[in-house]
């Protein structure tokens, strides 16, 4: 199989930088967009597991961990602080009782809900110019660069 590297790359071989400093702009302008609004008062790490919770219902703190690529210390600190604000709800797990199921309180799922138009237009703002096949395409392209990163983990 034929590589795009050369033996001294050059900036233009080097997509995952472009891929990072892509990613920590767009956090960092959509977390100033997050934290502006009083009424939202969200960090992007914690819309994110709102947006998970509100995808699955209901996902044990192990499983958050893993869909947010988060280590457990994080999650955890993320969780408690998140419950102390009364976004989440630690509920025993039926089946597991050394477990949680999380969900989210109807303050979370308001702050939610307001937060999504946001998210939505600051995603249309980042992707103006590009078609729906270009971002298909794109898409595509990270999901295959992901799988084989987690077949290196």
């Amino acid at each position: 199989m034929q590589t795009i590297f050369s033996d001294t790359p050059t900036k233009k071989t080097l997509p995952g930088f472009h891929l990072e400093k892509t990613a920590k702009l767009m956090k960092l302008i959509l977390s100033r967009n997050l934290l502006s609004s009083p009424e939202i008062d969200l960090t992007v790490d914690q819309w994110v597991i709102m947006h998970l919770i509100d995808e699955h219902k209901t996902l044990s703190q192990q499983q958050l961990g893993e869909l947010a690529l988060k280590d457990a210390p994080t999650i955890t600190r993320m969780l408690d602080l998140m419950e102390t604000r009364k976004l989440i709800v630690r509920a025993p797990d039926k089946s597991d009782k050394r477990k949680f199921q999380i969900r989210l309180t109807s303050i979370g799922k308001e702050k939610y809900l307001t937060a999504t138009p946001i998210i939505h237009s600051f995603r249309s703002d980042a992707y103006k110019g590009l078609t729906r096949e270009e971002l298909m395409h794109l898409e595509n392209m990270l999901n295959t660069i992901f799988n084989n990163l987690t077949k290196l983990n």
